[in-house]
């Protein structure tokens, strides 16, 4: 099975906290996605220190007009469920292997969209902050990709849509943490 990865998971040290097998940059195949876009309004609640606040993390939505750049990594179903962890407010959904427009794929994807409208972030929002380690991530990972695929990505980071949050940070949720931060060498101690 394969997974659409848009945010973190483009991060090659990001995406191996999910994985028991040693990931290479050559496992994560850049793709473009036709009818979707990235957005800023997935939520999550994190803590820096002791405060806890809304975290806003990059979200795909439908757009028929637009092309996403991501990755495609083949997983088992045993990293799906850890990812299913890691990604615990998105819900799992299929795209398409025929809207893959520069790769062919045997089946179609999966990806993570948070689509629960209580978990999504809306502009004007209190207490809502996109931690600037997120964007780090992502945008340290975009130096293993040609400048066609980092492209893809400059308007993600262009006018954020929330004030942003220095410092590091937790998921309040201690199995999510667990599954983002030591992910799934101790999955079994998570059950």
């Amino acid at each position: 099975m394969y997974l659409f990865g848009f945010g973190s998971l483009i991060n090659l040290a990001s995406a191996q906290n999910s994985f028991k097998r040693v990931l290479t940059q050559n496992d994560l195949i850049p793709v473009k996605i036709k009818g979707y876009e990235r957005v800023w309004n997935a939520l999550e609640s994190i803590q820096f220190g002791t405060e806890v606040v809304n975290g806003v993390f990059l979200n795909i939505q439908k757009n028929e007009n637009s092309i996403l750049d991501g990755v495609v990594i083949e997983i088992s179903q045993e990293e799906l469920e850890i990812l299913k962890l890691r990604e615990k407010n998105y819900s799992c959904i299929t795209i398409k292997s025929s809207d893959v427009i520069n790769k062919k794929f045997d089946s179609d994807l999966i990806a993570f969209m948070t689509t629960n409208e209580e978990k999504l972030a809306k502009i004007g929002d209190v207490n809502s902050y996109i931690p600037s380690r997120y964007i780090d991530v992502v945008k340290g990972a975009l130096k293993n990709y040609d400048d066609d695929f980092v492209k893809g990505f400059e308007k993600s980071f262009e006018n954020y849509p929330f004030a942003l949050k220095d410092g590091s940070y937790i998921f309040t949720d201690p199995i999510q943490n667990k599954a983002a931060r030591e992910g799934i060498k101790n999955y079994n101690e998570s059950k």
